[in-house]
């Protein structure tokens, strides 16, 4: 019996950091799809630049894509939206990875280094 009891604990322990969510704040980037005219490019720039966590901002006016990294204990993909909302410009996120964001995956697409 004593040997069962020490399997057990010794696999729950083992398997404890499977479970262990890890919190710290990680950068993710993320891919919108928008609409809007190529001369407000420059001021999505600018106001995205000013938000809270953002670290990057890419804008192709060409493509209709803005690029975004920040860090996601300070912003989130529903926030950026948001953000985009209020500056008049319908966008969707068309990719996240899925570490680190309080939000889960959206669209994701798996890093290099990712393992089934």
């Amino acid at each position: 019996m004593k040997k069962i009891i020490i399997l057990f604990i010794t696999a729950l322990l083992l398997a404890t950091p499977m479970w262990a969510k890890d919190d710290d704040p990680v950068e993710l980037t993320t891919t919108f799809l928008v609409m809007m005219p190529k001369a407000k490019a420059s001021s999505v720039t600018k106001t995205l630049k000013k938000q809270e966590g953002v670290t990057k901002v890419e804008t192709n006016a060409q493509e209709q894509k803005v690029i975004v990294t920040f860090v996601s204990d300070k912003n989130s993909v529903s926030n950026l939206i948001s953000v985009f909302k209020q500056m008049g410009i319908t966008a969707a996120a068309l990719e996240t990875g899925c570490f680190g964001s309080k939000e889960g995956c959206i669209n994701a697409i798996k890093p290099d280094n990712w393992m089934p």
